[in-house]
Formats: C-alpha cells, structure tokens, sequence
C-alpha cells in the first residue's frame, strides 16, 4: 500500500532535518501510468490500464517545538480503459503531514488517501481509500493504525 512509499521516502524525509526553520515548497510533475487488475472490487478478469498526470507539492517547515513538519499533498487525475471496452476518467489524492523531532524518532505521519473511477464499463463507480496514522519508531520499524478504510486499498489502488 502507500506505507511502502512512506517508507521508501523515508531517507530522502530525513535528510530534510537540516533545513531553514521558514517554510519551503517544492512542486513536481510527472506522468504516470498504471494496470490495475486483481482488484477485488472489480469483476474478475478485468484489467484497466491508466494515464495522467501527477502533481505533488510538499511544504516543509520548523514548528515551535523544532520538529520538522512536511506536508505532502500529491493529486492525480487521467484517463482510462479496460480490457472490455470500458472507458473511464479517474482521480486520486494523497495528502499526509510528517512531524520529525529533532532527536529523529518517533516519527508521526497522518495519511489521507483515496482513488476513484468513473466511467462506461463495469469497473464505474469504483471508489477506495483510507485514513491512517503512522509512527516510525526506528528505520526499521512502524506502526499503522488505521481511522478508516473504503473499499480494498491494497488490491484497488494503483497509484
């Protein structure tokens, strides 16, 4: 699921600790593409393959206690077809705020994520998503908890 990015991220997260304690924003676009089959959401067999583009902005600043706050706010949106003749428009958003003490660990992160198809074919209407904390307490280590949950994220969320 997205923990495996928050992991992944977490190196290039850390190495921001050194930075100014004024805000920053970096903003990003790129292209994405995905296939999207296996989805226990979908009849079976049907396979959708997408494109679009990402747009990622991600803040980063010192609050009063000297933790570094990163906010990261990414928003997808392209089009769609699937191996029946369907066709679809979809949309995805991730939005999470980290704090980073200054001794590092723990780290907390709240995670809000979601992805929605829409079109004519069998896969319209499909809709998944989650809330979650997280706590990293040591590079190899974190807890997820999740607030709530909408659809199967872990088979439906290509992105």
């Amino acid at each position: 699921m997205r923990l495996r990015i928050l992991l992944a991220m977490a190196p290039a997260i850390l190495a921001t600790t050194g930075l100014p304690a004024w805000g920053q924003a970096s903003q990003f676009r790129s292209a994405i593409s995905f296939t999207l089959k296996g989805c226990t959401q979908l009849p079976a067999g049907l396979v959708i393959t997408g494109s679009g583009e990402s747009f990622i902005v991600i803040s980063t600043r010192t609050d009063q206690n000297g933790n570094t706050v990163i906010e990261r706010h990414n928003v997808v949106t392209g089009t769609a077809t699937d191996n029946q003749g369907g066709s679809y428009i979809f949309n995805y958003a991730d939005n999470s705020t980290m704090t980073i003490p200054p001794n590092v660990f723990p780290i907390t992160a709240s995670v809000n994520d979601h992805f929605n198809l829409l079109g004519a074919g069998p896969g319209n209407q499909m809709q998944v998503g989650f809330n979650a904390d997280v706590t990293i307490t040591s590079p190899t280590t974190f807890i997820f908890t999740p607030i709530s949950i909408r659809g199967n994220p872990a088979s439906c969320d290509p992105i």
